[in-house]
């Protein structure tokens, strides 16, 4: 079986001690402490909860944040209170890992940082408003639709323009003509010339034919 618990090393980072410094704002706002452990502490009020977490394989640093009396509702992470609110290019906050610190240093610069966030963006869920909570879960979901969109309009891209070059105008127009409303201006031009190749073939084929009757 393999060992979930974090080595021993894992203290000399000092992610525990720099979680409990950062977030002492958090009882102005009703929440306590509940847990505190080595890669993971959790502060909870009597609607909401929030984990901070330095995870044990990625040494990614995060925030998850949930209502109590919801347990099945997906729990928001920092990323998606920062895109909810539409701070991530005023915060340099991308879709990949923003904080993954292995050292002390990386500890103690970054998670005060993780902590001015929260403080900064997360009071209306830390304070359990739930149409704040909705708002940001519809919004995820968007993105996260709009982001398996975008991976499957890039692969029909990439499988129409190999077509394109190998003149399979057939495939082109099957390809292209799926995603007809998003191509560009010069991808419309190809579905609109492979169109025409088609049609141009179906009436040789049809004139051949009436020669052989």
């Amino acid at each position: 079986m393999l060992n979930r618990e974090p080595g021993p090393e894992r203290a000399g980072l000092g992610f525990k001690d720099a979680v409990l410094s950062s977030f002492k704002f958090l009882s102005d706002l009703g929440l306590h402490l509940v847990e505190e452990r080595l890669t993971f502490v959790r502060y909870e009020s009597s609607d909401v909860f929030l984990n901070v977490y330095h995870g044990r394989a990625s040494f990614e640093l995060g925030v998850e944040i949930g209502r109590l009396k919801h347990p099945d509702e997906e729990k928001l992470t920092i990323h998606d209170i920062v895109a909810w609110v539409g701070a991530e290019k005023s915060e340099e906050f991308g879709q990949h890992v923003m904080f993954q610190v292995s050292s002390p240093e990386g500890v103690r610069e970054f998670v005060p940082k993780l902590s001015r966030l929260v403080e900064k963006y997360g009071t209306p869920f830390l304070k359990g408003d739930a149409t704040a909570y909705r708002a940001a879960l519809e919004a995820r979901s968007l993105t996260a639709a709009d982001y398996v969109k975008q991976m499957n309009l890039r692969d029909v891209h990439r499988k129409a323009e190999a077509a394109w070059h190998a003149k399979d105008y057939g495939q082109v127009v099957e390809l292209y003509g799926r995603v007809r409303t998003d191509l560009t201006e010069v991808e419309a031009k190809k579905l609109a010339h492979a169109e025409q190749q088609m049609l141009a073939a179906e009436g040789v084929g049809c004139r051949s034919s009436r020669k052989r009757r």
